[in-house]
């Protein structure tokens, strides 16, 4: 408040009346979406730790076969490739993010030659860029939370450090000099009207 200039008036009173009023309302929904976008960038990251858990587990029941797949002739990864991954637009905690919702594969036809595992290992790499694919959605949707939730917080330091204290502080000063003003005039008021009775 040092740094500002306060006019001494009815109408600065009532304006800043008006900006600590409007900011005591505005200061709860702020507090409120910052919680919001806190509890759902912890679901998010909950959902990210059960993908890499049920992506880990694919890995660990595949073990028994996956070395037999290293010492093969084929290569897995020439059957199947992501073509592209499908979202939509929806709005989480007030943003507009990308919600996963497939991956489109590109998949070659498998020849009759090829050995029989390799079926298996073209559904748990499909399984496990679905996965992939999901989780980097998901990331994608915290950064921009997490973008949103620094502007959120500092919104509401604005409030609660600058604007109601700033507010309030000068609805007490411009009070303060109008009660002063006015008994210095009825003071005056006074002593003119005693020194007219003098004469």
């Amino acid at each position: 408040m040092t740094s500002m200039k306060i006019k001494y008036t009815k109408t600065e009173r009532a304006r800043q009346k008006k900006i600590l009023k409007v900011s005591e309302r505005m200061l709860p929904l702020f507090e409120a979406m910052e919680k919001s976008l806190m509890s759902t960038i912890l679901t998010i990251s909950e959902r990210i730790d059960q993908i890499r858990a049920a992506i880990e587990k694919n890995q660990k029941a595949a073990e028994p076969w996956i070395a037999v797949m290293g010492d093969a002739w084929v290569d897995v990864a020439q059957f199947i490739s992501v073509n592209e991954t499908i979202t939509r637009p929806v709005d989480v905690a007030g943003i507009r993010v990308q919600q996963f919702e497939r991956v489109d594969f590109m998949e070659m036809p498998v020849g009759e030659d090829t050995p029989l595992w390799v079926d298996d290992a073209i559904l748990l790499m499909r399984e496990q860029l679905q996965l992939m694919a999901e989780i980097r959605c998901l990331e994608e949707q915290i950064i921009l939370l997490e973008e949103e939730l620094l502007e959120v917080r500092a919104r509401v330091k604005l409030f609660e450090n600058r604007r109601i204290p700033n507010a309030k502080t000068a609805i007490r000063k411009i009070g303060q000099k109008l009660q002063d003003d006015e008994r210095l005039t009825i003071a005056t008021a006074k002593v003119v009207k005693t020194g007219a009775k003098r004469r």
